[in-house]
């Protein structure tokens, strides 16, 4: 029917009609802020919450419902059992990686020297056939004859300008040992690490000559020891990091059990040789004068530095026992940082040092859909080098080895 204005009043829309309505409904939705600021509001209210359906049951469907969580928390203690014996097979197989961490690294310091038989992969024969055979054209081209080069209307050679890629790189030829800046070229190659690496950390850092992972039984845990050659920088033979961990279901909340967490670390004393220190700079600051017209004075002072070696001075853990709601702004940030600094340290303990040639050479790109550290955002990297520079040391700093 119709009214005598000519407006429909109970007569249904046509399919298609309807269709319109809902997709220009839609686009309003999408297009009015305020509209999808309440909306997502009132998702974020329901996450968490007990369904109306459930509420609406029975007594008899509740108790069976009790029943299925009781069994829950049975699944996640069973699964704390099957990561405990985890964590077992982990130190075990550690162990017997001992021997290839030690080929591995007289091979990158240059103190042995592979056959051609130990250097065949067989997944890259072709690869390195084609290697092969570039090097050749190379020489080839080397033997065609003078160089044909540009010159100016005098008849002179232009110079040419260097570009970035070719003064940057290093020159090395066949009386070069070992495989130099090998681990600093595997931490630059790490998305969420490089960011941390200054310009002034580069010369130590190119004297790391090995990361060893050690596990710990009791109380559970892990440290990451950062080997180094002797250098003019630091006397420590090793700068090391340890972390402790729990596998345990919570009483309080059971069904949040997700594996083995880490619940802390803590970093090591690095003694710097005089003037070498990388996690200070000086800087000059003018005062203001004590009478009007007279000029200040002008000290200096030595402030934090943004460097990686920041890393083994973590920031305090917030008390675990502090609700959320009542942490103050740097227990937050503190807490933020260290989750940040948890997952480099189990990329490092999981892949850099299992798969360190691959992070080297580019190949390796982390585990798809399980938050890679190739996926962080290395903003979340530099925020943690800033809280870690800004002088908060984790509690008790452990011995690093001397020479």
């Amino acid at each position: 029917m119709s009214s005598d204005e000519g407006t429909s009043v109970d007569a249904p829309l046509p399919a298609a009609a309807m269709g319109d309505e809902k997709a220009n409904l839609t686009s309003k939705l999408l297009s009015d802020p305020g509209l999808m600021q309440a909306f997502g509001g009132h998702l974020e209210s329901l996450i968490g919450s007990k369904s109306s359906y459930i509420d609406s049951m029975p007594k008899s469907m509740k108790r069976r419902i009790r029943a299925l969580k009781k069994i829950q928390v049975e699944y996640s203690h069973i699964e704390a059992k099957f990561y405990e014996e985890v964590q077992a097979l982990e130190r075990k197989y550690t162990d017997l990686h001992r021997p290839l961490d030690d080929r591995r690294r007289k091979i990158v310091m240059g103190e042995y020297e592979p056959t051609e038989e130990e250097s065949v992969v067989k997944c890259e024969e072709d690869e390195d056939d084609e290697d092969m055979e570039e090097e050749d054209e190379d020489e080839d081209e080397k033997d065609q004859g003078p160089k044909i080069v540009d010159v100016d209307e005098n008849g002179e050679p232009l110079d040419e300008e260097p570009s970035a890629s070719k003064s940057d790189t290093v020159k090395y030829d066949q009386s070069t040992q070992g495989i130099p800046e090998f681990w600093l070229t595997a931490l630059k190659n790490v998305d969420v690490i490089a960011p941390l690496i200054q310009e002034n950390d580069e010369p130590l850092l190119r004297h790391l000559t090995d990361i060893e992972l050690k596990h710990y039984e009791a109380p559970l845990g892990f440290d990451l020891i950062f080997h180094f050659s002797e250098n003019k920088y630091i006397s420590n033979q090793s700068l090391a990091k340890h972390y402790d961990m729990k596998i345990e279901v919570d009483e309080k909340d059971p069904f949040s059990f997700e594996g083995p967490q880490i619940t802390g670390c803590n970093g090591c004393e690095i003694n710097w040789q005089k003037g070498s220190d990388l996690t200070v700079k000086t800087v000059k600051k003018k005062q203001k004068g004590k009478g009007k017209g007279q000029p200040g004075k002008t000290v200096t002072k030595q402030v934090p530095a943004e460097t990686f070696f920041s890393f083994f001075s973590p920031p305090d853990a917030p008390d675990q026992d502090i609700d959320e709601e009542e942490m103050t702004d740097e227990q937050e940030e503190a807490l933020s940082v260290l989750a940040t600094d948890y997952e480099m340290a189990s990329f490092i303990r999981d892949h850099l040092i299992r798969k360190a040639v691959l992070v080297f050479t580019g190949q390796h790109v982390g585990d798809e859909g399980e938050g890679s550290m190739f996926d962080l955002d290395p903003e979340e990297a530099m925020a943690m080098q800033a809280m870690q520079a800004g002088g908060a040391g984790g509690a008790n700093p452990q011995e690093c080895a001397q020479q």
